[in-house]
Order: structure tokens, then C-alpha cells, then sequence
């Protein structure tokens, strides 16, 4: 086999390997931020089992109502009595005529039948207990508020963790762009070091300090495109999207948002913050559980009329009805009501502490969070002004170049410094933009679901 075959045979094995690559990769998908918000709030799993946990929720307080009204039962028996009582009448005990005594002999009348049946329909009304149904009802009330607003600060915090991510890819891959850039930069200079190592006009030194930074470029590449597998993973299994999707990311603009000020923040978080407003519907449900927990003093009255079928005992109409009221009420329990009516009121002022921990916590959430998004905006009006004077930089390097002036390795170097600027000011902006996604979220607000 000659040199000529065997390339051909090599180039083939290599695109075999490059179509097998590229059949077996996922899907290509564009996305925005805004889109990939929507997706990840829609598909993600959690999500959707904090949305059941909704239903769960509505359905227990469709249960709840439900105690208002009158329940109708049937209770049926079949049974069989090993003994039964007879009276007994004994001759003559009613007199004699004619002689003839009556009963003419003792006699023994059974009472009923060994096997008899029962069935008894009850339509059943709760009166004093409708007290304890009414806060029951609130309590489930409360859940409900609960369950949703953990739903919305769940959308929340995945949102937030939408951006983050999708603002990382960006990050990594202007990072990725600089670090080849600089690998160009690298090979360049390592080039011209050794051709000055020959011409011995440079110590060894020099091309084994460039070496070094050729593969420490070279390593910042493989970093950078690691982070991006890595993180698009991630935002692929909150997106509920397959895993080995690739994504393509539409860069965010790092527009100046019109901010409240500070103070109009933490009152706007008070509001509408999903963690305080479920903290104020667990205060509702420990109230109710309080109210509920002084009904237990009140006895039980339930209005109920009655209709029975029977068969086998005596003394009774096989049909009849019985219509009237029962009263429950426990006289004694050794403390047990008291008790719980204190720990009903403990939880109540637990939740109202937990409300108050609440506020506060948020309104240190706002002070950073609003302090951030001022910092990362002074760091994008310093990245800005960075990445124009890098790329007047290089535009300098080139024509200097063109005039021999300077090296290739300087124009290298110089292409080099304007990308890693470009990509410092990408992060910066991209940090703005999450900046201000965190305060969003604080405030109660969807990150990107939002106007901006």
C-alpha cells in the first residue's frame, strides 16, 4: 500500500468519524433568554409537581366545604343470636271457662328470631360543629395560598437560575474566544522566540517561557469549552429539553433599567414577595387552627332523621322512622383541649415571628441585591471604556504592522487583549443583567417575565 492510498484511506476513516459524531450529537436550538424563561417554567419538573401540589390542595379544601352539608349513610346488620328469651305462660293464667283452663297447658312464646335483619338509612345535619367546619374551610383556604405562592417563588428561583446559566454559556464562550486568541498570541511569540534562539540573539529562556504560555492558553481553552458542556447540561435539565441539545444563545443587551429607589423596593418586596405573602397565609391557617381548638368546648349537636327496616325483633314495625338530635361532649379529658389549644397558639406565634424574620431577611436581600446592580453598573461603564481603547489598540497594532513597525506576535497580542476586553465587558453586562434579575426576583417578580 503506498503513502497516496493510505491517506485517502485515512481522510475517509476521518470523515466516517466526523459523520458518526455529528449523527449521534443532539439537535441544534436557538433561544433567547426570554424563551428559555418560558420553556424552563413550563417543562421544568418541579415545577410541575409544585403546580400538583396545587390541585392536592384545592381538592382538600373542595373536601373541606364539603362538611357543611348533610351526610346521608346506611348502616345494615345481618345476625344470629344463639339464645333467645321466651315468656313463659303457664296454664290457666288467663282463667277458666267452661271448664277448660286457658292456656289448656304451659306455653313458652319465643321473643323474635334467632337470624334477624336491620337496615337503617340516616340523613344527618352537624349544627354546633359548622364553627369548627367554618375554620377548618380557612385553613385549607390558607393551604391553597400557601402551595401557589410556593409555585411562584419556585418560577422564580428557576427563572433566576435561567439566567445565571444562560448568561455563563455567553461568558464562557467570549472567554473561550479570548483563550484562542490568546493561543494565537502564544504560537506566534514561541515561533519568533525560537527563530531568535537560533539566530542566537535569545536565551533558551525565552522559548520555554513562551511554551509555557502556549499550553497555559491552551489550557484556558479546554477550561472554557468544559464550562460550556458543563453549563448547558444544566440549562438543558432545567429547560426540560433533551440532555445533548446544543444550544445556540442570543446575547442580552445590558440596557439601564429605570430602578425604584430603595425604599420603594423593600415596600414593593412586602408586597408581592411569594416567601412573605405564604408566611402571611400560615399565619390565616394558625389562627384558624386556634379558633378550631376552642370549639372543642362546644359539644357536638347533630340534627338527623332516621328510617329502619327490620326483621326479627319483636315489639317493632318492620318500617319506621325516628327523627331527633344528638349531643356529644366529653366532660373530662385530663387537659387535653387546653393543651392543644396552647400549642395551636404557639404555632400561631411562631408564624407571626417567622413573618417578621421574613421582612427582615428580604430587606437585606434588597440592600445587596440594589447595591449590586449599582456596583455592576459602574463595572460596565469601566469595561466599556476598556474594550474601546483595546480595539483602538489593535487597529493601531495592525496598520504599525502593515508598516513594519511592529511583529506579527505584537499584533497577536494586541487582537488578543481586545477580546479578553470584549469578554470582560460581556461579563460585566451579563452580571448587571443578573444583578438585576436577583433584585427582580426579591421583589417578587419573574426574572425576564417581567418588562425591563
Amino acid at each position: 500500500m503506498n503513502s497516496r492510498t493510505a491517506s485517502r484511506i485515512s481522510a475517509i476513516a476521518l470523515g466516517l468519524l466526523l459523520c458518526s459524531h455529528s449523527c449521534l450529537a443532539g439537535e441544534t436550538r436557538r433561544l433567547t433568554l426570554a424563551e428559555a424563561v418560558r420553556l424552563a417554567v413550563e417543562q421544568n419538573r418541579t415545577l410541575k409537581i409544585a403546580r400538583l401540589e396545587v390541585k392536592e390542595n384545592e381538592y382538600k379544601k373542595d373536601a373541606a366545604r364539603s362538611a357543611y352539608f348533610p351526610t346521608i349513610t346506611n348502616e345494615s346488620d345481618a345476625l344470629h343470636i344463639s339464645e333467645l328469651q321466651a315468656l313463659s305462660v303457664p296454664q290457666g293464667a288467663f282463667g277458666v271457662v267452661s271448664g277448660v283452663p286457658i292456656p289448656a297447658q304451659n306455653t313458652n312464646l319465643p321473643q323474635g328470631k334467632q337470624t334477624l335483619y336491620s337496615s337503617g338509612t340516616t340523613i344527618a345535619q352537624p349544627l354546633t360543629q359548622l364553627l369548627r367546619i367554618h375554620q377548618e374551610n380557612r385553613a385549607a383556604a390558607a393551604e391553597i395560598a400557601m402551595s401557589r405562592d410556593e409555585l411562584r417563588n419556585g418560577e422564580n428561583e428557576v427563572a433566576l437560575q435561567v439566567h445565571a446559566l444562560y448568561y455563563g454559556i455567553l461568558v464562557a464562550q467570549m472567554q473561550k474566544k479570548a483563550a484562542e486568541q490568546e493561543t494565537a498570541f502564544a504560537s506566534e511569540t514561541l515561533r519568533e522566540n525560537e527563530h531568535d534562539v537560533q539566530g542566537g540573539s535569545a536565551l533558551e529562556v525565552s522559548a520555554i517561557q513562551s511554551r509555557a504560555a502556549l499550553l497555559e492558553s491552551q489550557q484556558a481553552v479546554l477550561t472554557a469549552d468544559l464550562q460550556i458542556q458543563d453549563e448547558t447540561t444544566e440549562l438543558n435539565d432545567l429547560l426540560g429539553i433533551p440532555l445533548d441539545t446544543r444550544l445556540e444563545l442570543q446575547p442580552e443587551d445590558a440596557t439601564h433599567f429605570e430602578a425604584l429607589s430603595k425604599a420603594d423596593c423593600i415596600k414593593a418586596a412586602w408586597e408581592e414577595n411569594p416567601e412573605i405573602q405564604s408566611a402571611e397565609a400560615t399565619i390565616q391557617k394558625a389562627r384558624a387552627g386556634v379558633a378550631a381548638a376552642k370549639t372543642a368546648y362546644i359539644p357536638d349537636v347533630t340534627a338527623f332523621a332516621r328510617h329502619r327496616y327490620q326483621d326479627g325483633v319483636p315489639f317493632l314495625e318492620r318500617n319506621f322512622g325516628t327523627v331527633g338530635i344528638t349531643v356529644n361532649y366529653t366532660l373530662w379529658d385530663f387537659g387535653k383541649r387546653h393543651a392543644n389549644v396552647r400549642e395551636s397558639q404557639t404555632e400561631l406565634a411562631e408564624a407571626e415571628q417567622n413573618l417578621e424574620r421574613l421582612k427582615d431577611q428580604v430587606a437585606v436581600d434588597i440592600e445587596r441585591s440594589y447595591n449590586k446592580v449599582e456596583r455592576t453598573k459602574n463595572m460596565v461603564n469601566v469595561a466599556l471604556q476598556v474594550a474601546k481603547l483595546r480595539e483602538e489598540s489593535e487597529r493601531l497594532a495592525g496598520n504599525q504592522q502593515q508598516q513594519g513597525l511592529v511583529l506579527v506576535s505584537d499584533v497577536r497580542q494586541a487582537s488578543a487583549a481586545n477580546y479578553k476586553a470584549k469578554a470582560d465587558l460581556l461579563q460585566a453586562s451579563l452580571a448587571y443583567l443578573l444583578a438585576w434579575a436577583e433584585l427582580q426576583r426579591t421583589m417578587g417578580h419573574t426574572p425576564g417575565a417581567q418588562g425591563q
